[in-house]
């Protein structure tokens, strides 16, 4: 088993953007000797700490897609309880796949993430997002006062060609914010259902783009200057000590490194 010691992941979503992850204390990468972290498989059922873990995971995953991959419409699609049993992963799993497939054939291959949420009722619908996908949209207009509907100033629009409940369609204007929201609803609760239990809770379209993503050992003075979008940190005596920082970097035409944020999140982290 080779070993590698690190301080530093540095993550690559474009030519001229980074996120940068820097550790106070140096973390080693165990690979087997085909550079693949070696697993031992488990049969029983995660705990919750582990369900935590593997949420995170598919967070930062889906958040990855997003940045690396051009997507310019958000969806919402719900299932009509008449017609479909919304509480059943596994149905609503195959309903939703069924009709973009149908969306391909008919307009050509697109690009798409979508994500189940779950309700407290145990009802789920999807979010999703997609990418050179030009359906027939409707402007979506309040039934009761015929006035077009707009979310925080966009229109909002329904897709003719879902029939399998209501459906809303929104233009992206910023990748960052939709990755933001979308990978909330990736909880544990979701990752637990029965219906779902070891079933994938996102589904992506093949060949999306994935970062590029490299291990250094960096001072600390390299980041000095710039400003960390996350601070990951614990109280020691109640005095916040940095464990983690996240720095959220664009490169201009000269070379220039600068920080795509002007302040900070500071969370303090409940174990070590």
């Amino acid at each position: 088993m080779i070993r590698e010691v690190y301080n530093t992941k540095i993550v690559q979503y474009s030519s001229n953007t980074f996120e940068i992850i820097h550790y106070r204390n140096p973390k080693i990468r165990r690979l087997g000797e085909n550079g693949i972290k070696e697993t031992t498989p488990s049969c029983k059922k995660p705990s919750y700490d582990e369900l935590y873990q593997q949420s995170h995971r598919i967070k930062r995953r889906i958040r990855h897609y997003l940045l690396c991959n051009d997507f310019d419409l958000f969806w919402t699609l719900t299932f009509d309880d008449a017609k479909i049993n919304s509480h059943d992963y596994l149905i609503v799993k195959k309903k939703i796949r069924t009709w973009l497939k149908a969306q391909r054939e008919k307009y050509g291959k697109f690009r798409y993430i979508f994500i189940p949420e779950l309700h407290k009722n145990g009802r789920l619908h999807f979010h999703g997002v997609t990418g050179g996908f030009s359906p027939k949209l409707t402007k979506a207009r309040n039934t009761k006062t015929g006035r077009l509907i707009k979310k925080n100033g966009k229109q909002v629009y329904n897709v003719d060609s879902y029939q399998l409940g209501f459906s809303t369609v929104t233009k992206i204007d910023s990748s960052e914010k939709v990755a933001n929201y979308i990978t909330k609803y990736i909880t544990k609760d979701l990752l637990s259902i029965p219906s779902g239990y070891k079933q994938p809770k996102y589904f992506s379209s093949r060949g999306l783009i994935k970062p590029i993503v490299s291990y250094e050992n960096l001072e600390r003075n390299y980041f000095e200057g710039l400003t960390p979008s996350v601070s990951l940190g614990h109280l020691d005596n109640l005095e916040y000590k940095e464990d983690i920082a996240i720095y959220n970097l664009s490169i201009d035409e000269n070379g220039d490194i600068t920080a795509n944020s002007t302040g900070t999140k500071i969370r303090i982290r409940k174990e070590l």
